[in-house]
Order: structure tokens, then sequence, then C-alpha cells
């Protein structure tokens, strides 16, 4: 009998730790698993994603963000999530880095030359005309956010499908890493979320489509290993490492509203998809050609996003149109589906 009662108990402590752990870090990682939330410094201005000042509004009920990784000031990694906060489900989409736009803020035309450390309105407004959608939030990380947060934590255990040998002095990176389950620390972490190829070509068949799965698949496994009770002696300095390498527009006080929803992420059941479209080559150099609509219809479909609520994104979507008229963005970008190298 007493067996029982101390076996209750330490499920009942562990049910409450993992409940304090999440609730404490959850506004830091949604994407991707990374997006701050919860601890971002306060006293700032509060402000829509696309640059307007913010009025205070009720608890939202679904909120959109853009989670963008950075490295050398090139969006390495781009996505859309959405969480339902009143069920928990988080559903992301991510967008290829070689996605195919024409925006005057973009140097050539892949999307991940848009932000450039300093666009982050257009880089959302880009995503909003290509998703059919309309972020509430924005947050930027470093990439050296990941890499000190796998140090942080101990290391994450990661199964390296193939054999990865690739080195590029231009960018002083060189990733090599044998194929097998093994404990990664952070710079082998950012050596496997970054490989495409290796030296000789070989590497992934699908090129930044598979990298973008083996990204999805170590954030599932990096939240889990976050939220293992046995890191929550480390929560304040995973808070101060999030807190230094986030750009974001949320405030405490919006994230405060959502602390207590917290409790209902489940991260085992967090759906993650990429864009639909094609790769091609375009003047020698590789796009990712993205099916526009096929991707609004699959978030409409499997994200159970409704449609753009006239009275939600009226005020936002005039002052959104007001800047890109100014700006001589009014166009809305397409794809080069109709464009042939």
């Amino acid at each position: 009998m007493s067996e029982k009662k101390n076996s209750e108990k330490k499920s009942l402590v562990s049910k409450f730790t993992k409940a304090f752990i999440i609730i404490s870090i959850v506004g830091i990682f949604i994407w991707s698993g990374v997006f701050a939330l919860n601890y971002v410094m306060d006293g700032k201005e509060e402000k829509n994603a696309d640059g307007s000042k913010k009025d205070f509004a009720p608890k939202k009920t679904v909120i959109n963000a853009l989670v963008c990784g950075v490295n050398d000031n090139l969006t390495d990694t781009i996505m859309y999530a959405r969480y339902d906060v009143e069920t928990g489900k988080i559903s992301m989409m991510s967008i290829p880095r070689d996605t195919y736009v024409t925006n005057e803020y973009c140097i050539g035309h892949k999307i991940n030359a848009i932000y450039r450390g300093k666009n982050i309105v257009p880089l959302v407004s880009q995503v909003e005309k290509l998703l059919d959608v309309k972020i509430d939030y924005y947050l930027v990380f470093d990439a050296n956010m990941v890499i000190e947060l796998v140090d942080a934590i101990g290391g994450v255990e990661v199964d390296v499908p193939i054999n990865m040998k690739y080195d590029d002095p231009t960018q002083n990176l060189h990733i090599n890493l044998k194929k097998g389950v093994q404990v990664l620390n952070g710079k082998k972490v950012e050596q496997f979320v970054r490989f495409r190829h290796n030296n000789d070509g070989t590497g992934y068949a699908q090129g930044d489509i598979e990298r973008i799965q083996a990204q999805q698949s170590f954030m599932k496994v990096f939240m889990n290993t976050i939220l293992n009770p046995k890191n929550i002696t480390k929560l304040p300095e995973i808070v101060k490492i999030a807190l230094e390498n986030t750009d974001t527009n949320v405030t405490v006080r919006e994230a405060l509203k959502y602390v207590s929803d917290a409790t209902k992420i489940n991260t085992e059941n967090i759906l993650t998809v990429t864009a639909p479209g094609e790769a091609k080559y375009i003047d020698n150099l590789s796009y990712f050609l993205m099916d526009e609509d096929a991707a609004a219809t699959l978030i409409k479909e499997k994200f159970n996003t409704p449609p753009p609520q006239e009275e939600v994104t009226s005020k936002d979507t005039k002052t959104s149109e007001q800047d890109t008229k100014k700006e001589g963005r009014s166009t809305k970008t397409t794809t080069t589906k109709t464009t042939n190298p």
C-alpha cells in the first residue's frame, strides 16, 4: 500500500514539475520549437507584426506567429506557426529558404534574403501573402541560441540518417557527423540542422526539403528534452539565453495572458508540414516554387484556421496596405509557376 502511495506521489510530483516547466518556457519554444512568449523584456511599445501600434485587445483564442532562425542575417529557418490556445494544438508549416519571391527588399529572389537583420515587416507581409494568413507575432532568433540551449541541457539525442561531411570556408561551416543515434552538443546540432549535401554531392536527395524535415524531427526531440523535469534547475539559464538571442513584438503584458493555458500543450501532438511546391533551376540558380493555393488550402484543412475575419484584420490590413503602397510593394507576390528556366 505504501509503495502505491509513493508511486502516486512521485507521479504527481512529476506531473507538477512538467507543468511548471511548460508554463515557464512555453513562450520561448514553439517552433520548430522556439518562440518567446512568456519571458520577453517589458517596457517596449507593443506593435503588430506589420509594425503598426497595437491596441490592447482581449485574449486571443488562436495565435499566428512567424518564427525565423537567422544566421549571418539570412533567415535559414522560416516557419509559420499556429497555436490554438483553447486546445493546446500547435501546427507549423516550414517555408523553404530558397522560395522564389519578387520583393523590393530582397537581394535576388530567395525569400531568406528579405530580412537581412532589419526587414522583419516586409518578411511578415511576404509570408502573409504567400500563405493567405494574418500574422499576430514574429519571433526572430539567432542561430547561436539553439547552440547555447543545447549545451545548457547537456546535449540532445539525434538519429543522424547518413554520414555527413561538408566544408564551406566562406561561411566557416564544417560538418562532420557519422550516421547513427548519438547525443549531439550545440555545435554538432548546428551541423545537423544546416546539412544539405556532402562535399562529393551526395546527401539529401530533395535538398532543402529533407533538411527541413530533419530540422522538424530535431525540434520535437529538443522540446521533449527541454521539458524533461531534470532540466528544471536550468530554467534561469535557459530563459537568459532565449532573451539574449530573440527579437519579437511579444511583450510580457501580452504573454502573461496565456501562461495558464500552457499545460494544454502536448509536444507529442505537434503537426509539422512543409509548404507544397517544387524545386527548379532558374538562370542557373536553385529555387523552390511554392504552390500558394495548395499551401493556403493545406493550412485551412489541417490547421483548422478559419478565413481571416474582417473585424479582426481590417485595421491592421489597412495599415499594412498603406505602408505597402508607401514603400512600393503593393502588388501581390506570385510564384514562378509560369516562369520556366
